[in-house]
């Protein structure tokens, strides 16, 4: 008798929750999952140059010299890259936006549009149109005192390039020019 119970309690478990079921699944029916809709980021370097992809065109980027920029402008620390990028295929977009800086929490830090004055040959968008073509300039952020730079990507509609800062000034508010990766 006391197998029995046991086995009863499983057997109305088992018919309840078959009732429960609506009439569109059908035993072992997969439950339907979301996709990705876009690009997956991908782990990048600095200093190497990585593909990146957009609306009908391609190009390799490469990040990098990441460094702390003297400014009396900004209360804030600065911190730039330099960013290159070759078209291999299409007509290839490149512009500052395209670049976001976290801090190790993944709060994003502000970029600043118009670094002009602040860093030596800024970025600016453009459109790569020769076979091998290049595009050459530099990207700030600002950054709040206390904080550091924990990651970079690089966003395009076909690419999420993220490169992980493990190295960088231990006091972020220095007036160091010293590159750092």
């Amino acid at each position: 008798m006391r197998r029995a119970a046991p086995a009863a309690v499983i057997a109305a478990l088992a018919l309840s929750l078959a009732a429960c079921s609506s009439e569109d699944e059908g035993p072992g029916t997969a439950v339907p999952t979301t996709t990705a809709s876009g690009p997956v980021a991908t782990s990048q370097q600095f200093d190497r140059p990585f593909p990146v992809t957009g609306d009908g065109w391609d190009a390799t980027v490469t990040v990098s010299n990441l460094r702390i920029v003297p400014s009396s402008v900004y209360s804030d620390t600065v911190v730039a890259v330099d960013v290159r990028a070759v078209q291999a295929s299409g007509q290839p977009v490149i512009e500052p936006s395209d670049l976001r800086a976290f801090d190790p929490s993944g709060r994003q830090l502000e970029r600043i549009d118009n670094p002009a004055g602040t860093v030596e040959d800024p970025l600016i968008r453009s459109v790569m149109a020769t076979p091998g073509e290049e595009v050459r300039g530099m990207v700030a952020w600002t950054m709040p005192p206390g904080s550091r730079v924990g990651r970079i990507e690089l966003v395009t509609p076909g690419t999420i390039g993220s490169l992980t800062v493990t190295r960088q000034p231990a006091d972020p508010q220095a007036t160091s020019t010293q590159p750092v990766t």
